[in-house]
Parts: C-alpha cells; structure tokens; sequence
C-alpha cells in the first residue's frame, strides 16, 4: 500500500503542480467566482449615465403632457416587460440582472418653438441644440389602426439605452392618450392587463405536495452532470496521456521494475482521483458561489448534494479504469482515438437525453438508463436533480449497488489489460484482442 500512496502522490504531484492544471482548474474557477460574488452584483446595483438635455416635441398637448410624465418616470422597455411577469419571476435576482435597472432622465421636454419648421428643428438636434425631437401627428393619435411610425430625431452620438428610453416614452405616451380619450384610465388598464402570479403545485401519490420550479427543473440537472462530466474526463484525460508518455519514453519499465502492475495501476488512479477531486471543488465552489449572488442556493437540498458526490465517485472509476485501459494498451496518442470512439459515443447519450429526463424524470428511459453502466452516475444525478418527486429508494439502491459492482468489475478487467499492455510495443491491439488479453490475464 506505500508504494501505491507514493505513486498516488508522484501522479498528483506532476499533475496538480502544473501551471496549466493551476490556471485552468484553479485560476478560472476563482475568477468565476469573482465574477459572481463582486461583478455581477455591482452590475446589479450600477445605473446607466442619465439622460440629459433637451428634447423638443411637436405633438397635440396632451401628448406633449403625457410624454413629459413618462420621462420623468424613468422607464424602460425591460421595465414594461417585468411588469407584465408574474410577481415570482419580476421579483427573482436572476431576471433583475438580466433585465438591468432604469434609465434615469434629467431631460427636459417643451413643445417646438411656433414658425419653426421640422428641418429647423433637425438642424438644431444635429448642431447639440436639442438632444431629440418627436413628431407625433393629431391624425397618429386618432388612428388606431395607423401603421406609420412615429418619428423620434436624435444625434449621432445617443446611445441604445437613451434610444429605448426616449422612443418607449413616446410610444407609452401615445396609447395613455388614446386611452384618455375613450375614457379610460391608462394606469387601470396597465393593471388589468397584467400577467396573474401562478405556482403550479404537483401533488404526490403518496399525499405530499411540492412547488414545481422550472429554472431547477431545467438548468440545474445539466450543471450536475457537467460538472461530474468535466472533473471526471478532464483528469481522465491526463490519466490517458500520462500513461502513454511514460509507456513510450521507457519510464514505465522503469517503475515496473520496484512496483508490481497492480500497485502502479492502482496509484495511477488514485493520484489522479485527487486530480479531478480539486476540480470537482473548484468548479463547484464557483457554481454555488453564482447560486449564492443570485440567491437561489435553496434550490439545491443537501440530500442532491450527497447523492452527487457519491455518483461521482462512481463516475470517476468508471472513466478511470477505461482512461487507464486504454492508456496501457497504446503506444501513441493518436492510436488511443480508434479505441475512444466507441466508448465516447456511449458517454455523450446523457447529453442527448438530459432533456427527456428532465421532462419526465420518472419515465421508462430515465429509469433504463439510470440503471445501465456506464451511463448510470450521469443520467441518475439528473433524474435525482430534475424531479420533483422523491426518487424511489429502492432504485436509488439499486443504481448504486449496481455503480460499485460496475466499477469492481471495470478495475478488475482494467488490471488484466494494464498487466499485459503495459509492456507491450507496436501495433495497438483491437477490441476483440483486448477481450482476449480480459480472458487471458
């Protein structure tokens, strides 16, 4: 057991003290994290340049009225769309970023000079004298059913945002107005309009209720299976490259020399099991750290994080033990792909039924896969993340007594290959003589 330590420690070490391993698995997730803690909540809380000048109007007056009530309001057109979501999606911190905050406005808006032409008029925005101009019709007011667009003037140098703000205060301003004039009052109308705040509630079998979430439901099995799917294949990868550099520079022989095949297996392995442990905890820290800046943390139990690391150690074994096989079995990296083909096309089938399980999570191809190796730790954490039912126990059992017999097996036949290929030289072997060294070892 020390010698397989020590080799677990030389694998680690000449993997986990590289600057590329440092910057990529280290570097990037506490920048990711940066990102969410600091960045994103200043964006959060930052307010665009306000909106400043003067903005001349030819328009009837209540128009001129309603436009100058608008603008002081410092709306938007993200702002009308939140207002027309239900209140637990306006209210959620994720949409308040997307959608950003108002624009505020120091404008000041008059109604145009008496004489002065329109072309006057857009002389004096493009010459600074004015910071925009609107031309709203009588007849554009009167016609419900007009298809000309309003005509908002402004400089060169006005930016989208202050273009949104202007041209959503004219339009906002001009349907108050009609319906000022029907006799209705615009603010009612707004509120009648507005979308009702709904909770759908899925009512158990067993008599329990649960709230459905449909951000949970849709985002948050995919980053689960990413993140197992990244910090298992990327230090399989190394796993692979590493073996068939030191089987191909002689360094193997050398190691064979003081250790058996199994013990140097067998370090292989779990050197880089501490590989892909401090990418799994970096890559998850940043995760949890964007649920903590979006406050959406009580969407993960505890329980869904108990299940997730024991798939993933199920899942680490899994790709090991076919990254060292394979490794053992080569002599060039290149040789290593015809090998790989098969097995990555097994591997990518979780990425084309994510969304099917996560629809029906309960489903007869979400339990099939759920249960088959090596498919089982990635499909299984989206069954167990997606659903909004409580996994049935018996097959939670299940899928883990078949996960650890899975990976018994796949380490046992990974030993046989690795004892026989290890050493060998020339042409890479085919599948079928890969069974045959299985049955021979």
């Amino acid at each position: 057991m020390r010698k397989t330590l020590t080799v677990a420690w030389r694998e680690f070490r000449h993997t986990a003290m590289t600057k590329a391993f440092l910057f990529g698995a280290v570097v990037m997730p506490i920048l990711m994290m940066g990102l969410f803690i600091v960045v994103i909540p200043l964006l959060m809380e930052s307010n665009d340049d306000p909106l400043e000048g003067t903005v001349v109007v030819v328009a009837p007056e209540d128009v001129l009225q309603s436009i100058q009530d608008h603008v002081a309001e410092d709306s938007s057109p993200l702002q009308e769309i939140v207002g027309t979501l239900p209140d637990q999606i306006a209210n959620d911190p994720l949409a308040s970023a997307l959608l950003g905050t108002n624009t505020k406005s120091e404008l000041t808006v008059i109604s145009a000079p008496d004489g002065v032409a329109i072309d006057e008029l857009k002389q004096r925005v493009r010459n600074g004298e004015y910071t925009g101009l609107i031309v709203v019709p009588e007849s554009f007011v009167l016609s419900i059913e007009s298809e000309t667009p309003l005509e908002v003037f402004i400089p060169s140098n006005f930016s989208p945002n202050h273009t949104d703000a202007l041209t959503y205060a004219t339009s906002k301003s001009v349907v108050d107005v009609r319906l000022r004039r029907l006799g209705h009052d615009p603010d009612t109308m707004r509120k009648l309009t507005k979308r009702p705040s709904i909770i759908a509630t899925r009512l158990s079998d067993d008599g329990s209720e649960a709230k459905d979430n449909e951000i949970a439901r849709k985002l948050i099995p995919m980053a689960f299976m990413m993140l197992i799917w990244i910090a298992t294949f990327t230090s399989g990868n190394y796993l692979l490259t590493t073996t068939i550099e030191e089987k191909g520079n002689k360094v193997m022989e050398v190691l064979l020399s003081a250790i058996s095949p199994t013990q140097l297996l067998g370090g292989k392995i779990l050197g880089q099991a501490g590989v892909s442990a401090v990418i799994l905890c970096m890559y998850g820290s940043a995760a949890i750290a964007g649920l903590v800046a979006f406050a959406m943390l009580d969407l993960i139990p505890m329980s869904h994080l108990v299940l997730f690391g024991i798939y993933f150690i199920l899942a680490y074994f899994m790709v090991a033990t076919i990254m060292a096989a394979v490794g053992s079995a080569v002599s060039e990296l290149s040789d290593a792909q015809s090998l790989l083909g098969p097995v990555m096309l097994i591997l990518i089938v979780p990425f084309g039924l994510w969304p099917i399980i996560s629809e029906h999570p309960n489903g007869l191809v979400a339990i099939i896969s759920s249960l088959t190796p090596p498919l089982l730790p990635f499909t299984m954490i989206i069954r167990v993340t997606a659903s909004t039912e409580i996994v049935p126990l018996w097959q939670l059992l299940l899928s883990i007594g078949i996960g650890i017999a899975s990976v018994f097996i796949m380490v046992w036949m990974c030993a046989r290959i690795f004892r026989i290929g290890v050493l060998m030289q020339g042409k890479p072997p085919s599948v079928f003589q890969l069974v045959r060294w299985i049955r021979q070892g």
